[in-house]
């Protein structure tokens, strides 16, 4: 597969992803941490801010690699 293709199919997956992801913890947050104590609410949103990231990662390192040859 061309580079110029991976990086499409990436990049709209990575957007993808984002849009799933923030969706998602924003209703986690709201149906469990309105009672919660705060220091359970900084752990959730610094977990929640960080842990985005792995996913898309492994994409970028997809991305980045030169097609195989065909011998």
């Amino acid at each position: 597969m061309p580079v110029r293709l991976k990086k499409l199919i990436g990049t709209v997956l990575i957007l993808i992803w984002i849009i799933m992801y923030t969706l998602i913890a924003m209703k986690l947050a709201i149906t469990v941490l309105p009672n919660a104590h705060w220091v359970l609410e900084l752990a959730y949103y610094a977990f929640a801010g960080i842990a985005w990231i792995v996913p898309p990662g492994f994409l970028i390192a997809w991305m980045s690699e030169e097609p195989r040859r065909r011998t």
